[in-house]
């Protein structure tokens, strides 16, 4: 499978698109993980929240998605990766990876100085420690699902 892979603010996507981002969204964090929290927040509307968008370029539709927006973290400024999502067909085959690169590329780009904080679910702090993340604070649950605050303080996209 390949993949086509975006960047846009919300205001910048045509309406479709921001649908299949909030339908990926529920479908996997609501449905499929069982965490019935509000999926839309004002931060996806912002013009300083870029979405990642991944197109199957077969079949048109949204694959997976993340965002990188500014954000304060105990007082330093980052920039923020969280709503990283792929469709159940998109797993396994290197799209996460795709759009990990994607999203660190960007904030590499507009958060030159800032580092990258993330909070991953507790299985994936493997995932994320292999990009270079560290564990910067203690394990807490998010809607039942323990998380963990990550920090990419050297971003290597920059170097």
């Amino acid at each position: 499978m390949t993949y086509t892979l975006s960047a846009a603010p919300i205001a910048h996507m045509n309406p479709l698109d921001v649908h299949a981002i909030y339908k990926l969204r529920v479908d996997v964090f609501v449905h499929e993980q069982q965490c019935p929290y509000a999926e839309i927040d004002d931060t996806d509307a912002l013009d300083s929240t870029v979405h990642i968008l991944a197109i199957d370029d077969e079949t048109q539709q949204l694959a997976g998605t993340a965002r990188v927006f500014p954000s304060r973290v105990e007082g330093e400024s980052v920039a923020q990766f969280g709503r990283f999502v792929l469709a159940k067909s998109a797993r396994g085959n290197g799209l996460g990876n795709q759009i990990m690169e994607a999203a660190l590329e960007y904030a590499a780009a507009a958060f030159t100085t800032q580092p990258v904080y993330l909070e991953a679910q507790a299985p994936l702090v493997d995932y994320y420690s292999a990009y270079g993340f560290e564990v910067c604070g203690e394990l807490f649950d998010d809607e039942g699902i323990p998380h963990q605050p990550m920090i990419l303080r050297r971003n290597p996209r920059r170097d």
